[in-house]
């Protein structure tokens, strides 16, 4: 078990929440922090992955829960046995490395079933029923190995029948109890082996390693008789003969299985009826195994925020996972911890200015990409620097990040927008929430959808289709109101459709209704500070005129 480190932005993550994870993470690394890893809640934009792909920077890894999982509990290198393999080859094997059950695995190594000690206590038990205890499932492989005995003649082409017997009896009495295909165990004497071998029993087991003649082997050979020396005497010869059966035939197929996913909830319920849970790929190949000694105490996995410290965008299961840090530009909000923690919150325009300062203050140079994709963090989130979050500060370190990665913020910035202007192949939903933020105010939920264009144009042909496409997500999600920002980054000028609350929504943002469900204002585009601050008064006067 090892414990991970995640730095993650906050849910439908923009641009500078991925780049902030990607970067900080790689600070953390560069000062030795083991196991770090940037990591996301949900799909990369297009202009994201375009500034990724420009720089060279892989996307962080997807993570949606930071529960601890079988993954992160279970032995990765576990024991296994084969189906075929004998009942007492596997015991000595659960003996030898001290665990209490084995996962069996078939021909193509899926998994079939399960053995455990308990399992071997049924065996015993079963010698104590008179009616079986001369029927032993036999496979001649398995009864040289388990005998540690001599294969002196091989019958490769006939079939045992699962049944044993002894000649502890005199030759006549013998002859009449000898039947085809049965594996008989007997002594140094050589003309009970003759009746035997001649009587079409399938395989004869002599005892004591006593010596056997070449007479004997040779008339085991020509009636297609296997004949085995063992160095044991007749009584232990018995007993291990009952522990050579294939364990296929005493293992426990009707086992629950796990896989890497699992929560250890689900675990501890599977593992309240079996002492071992093995864990499967989706080919049911074994990966690994879960006792119940490795949730005793499970590990908790570290989590940094960037861009975010609300509670409603953060990762699930932060709860069982230790909270490290918060680095973030917004509000702050509802995010409690159970100690002590780093907070970093800054009133600049992008989560990504922060994150090149931190570089600065720990005297560790940006690496070029690095520079490349927080340049292209501060770009989007000040949009240009025309926002009015934009800061003083963000403008001079996106100068320096412009000097280190070799990019010229303008023409990077076009470049940027003219991938987020492009609505092709984008369905009406995919275009209302890509950017998109659910607010709850006063018991009245919100969301707010966002996008920036240098293509006006393209929005007012569809603005029919959005609106019709918010109606349905509205009533989908129950949202008092739904607002979408049409950002015209050429014009400096903001578009915003409503669907509910048209007019408490214009009048609480000062602005007149220009149709039934839009309002447009000049200077206006920064969700988080100039539309966003207007819900709590719109929730009122909404509950006022209710």
């Amino acid at each position: 078990m090892a414990r991970e480190i995640f730095v993650v932005g906050h849910k439908n993550p923009d641009t500078d929440s991925i780049v902030s994870a990607i970067a900080f993470a790689e600070l953390l690394r560069t000062r030795g922090e083991p196991r770090v890893a940037p990591a996301r809640q949900g799909d990369v934009w297009r202009e994201t992955q375009y500034i990724l792909d420009r720089m060279g920077v892989p996307a962080p890894i997807l993570l949606e829960d930071v529960r601890p999982t079988a993954r992160d509990v279970m032995t990765t290198t576990p024991i296994v046995g084969h189906v075929a393999e004998s009942a007492y080859a596997i015991g000595k094997r659960l003996r030898d490395k001290q665990i209490r059950a084995i996962p069996l695995v078939d021909d193509d190594a899926r998994l079939a079933g399960l053995i455990t000690v308990e399992d071997f206590a049924h065996i015993l038990l079963t010698e104590l029923e008179p009616s079986t205890m001369d029927v032993v499932h036999l496979d001649v492989g398995n009864v040289v190995e388990t005998l540690g005995g001599r294969l002196l003649a091989s019958a490769k082409s006939r079939r045992l029948r699962d049944k044993v017997m002894v000649a502890a009896m005199d030759l006549e009495s013998m002859r009449p109890r000898i039947e085809p295909d049965i594996l008989m165990v007997m002594g140094d004497r050589a003309d009970a082996q003759r009746i035997a071998i001649e009587g079409g029993v399938g395989a004869l087991v002599i005892t004591g390693d006593l010596p056997i003649s070449d007479e004997i082997v040779e008339l085991a050979r020509a009636h297609d008789v296997t004949l085995i020396s063992s160095p044991h005497h007749t009584f232990t010869t018995v007993r291990l003969l009952n522990l050579s059966i294939p364990v296929s035939h005493v293992m426990r197929r009707d086992r629950s299985s796990g896989r890497r996913e699992d929560s250890l909830d689900e675990l501890r319920r599977k593992l309240a009826g079996q002492l071992t849970i093995p864990i499967i790929d989706h080919e049911e190949r074994v990966v690994g195994v879960v006792s119940r000694s490795d949730l005793i105490n499970p590990i908790r996995h570290g989590v940094y925020l960037v861009d975010h410290n609300e509670r409603s965008q953060t990762i699930d299961g932060l709860d069982e996972a230790d909270l490290l840090g918060i680095i973030d530009h917004h509000r702050i909000a509802d995010i409690q911890s159970a100690a002590p923690v780093y907070f970093r919150n800054e009133t600049v325009g992008s989560t990504s200015t922060i994150i090149a300062g931190l570089y600065r203050e720990a005297n560790i140079p940006i690496p070029p990409p690095i520079a490349g994709i927080l340049l292209g963090g501060v770009i989007t989130d000040t949009v240009l620097f025309r926002s009015p979050t934009s800061t003083p500060r963000d403008q001079e370190v996106a100068s320096e990040l412009a000097t280190l990665s070799g990019l010229n913020p303008e023409e990077f910035g076009r470049e940027i927008f003219a991938v987020v202007s492009d609505l092709s192949g984008r369905s009406l939903r995919e275009i209302v929430t890509t950017d998109f933020k659910e607010f709850r105010i006063e018991d009245m939920s919100f969301a707010i959808g966002y996008l920036e264009t240098v293509h006006r144009r393209r929005i007012d042909e569809i603005r029919d289709d959005l609106l019709a496409e918010m109606r349905i997500l509205r009533g989908e999600k129950g949202y008092a109101a739904l607002l979408f920002m049409v950002v015209d980054i050429v014009q400096g000028q903001t578009e915003i459709l409503i669907v509910g609350l048209e007019e408490t929504v214009a009048e609480a943002l000062g602005a007149p209704l220009t149709s039934a469900h839009t309002v447009t204002i000049d200077g206006v585009m920064s969700r988080k500070k100039q539309v966003v601050p207007v819900l709590p008064r719109v929730a009122r006067m909404a509950k006022e005129r209710d």
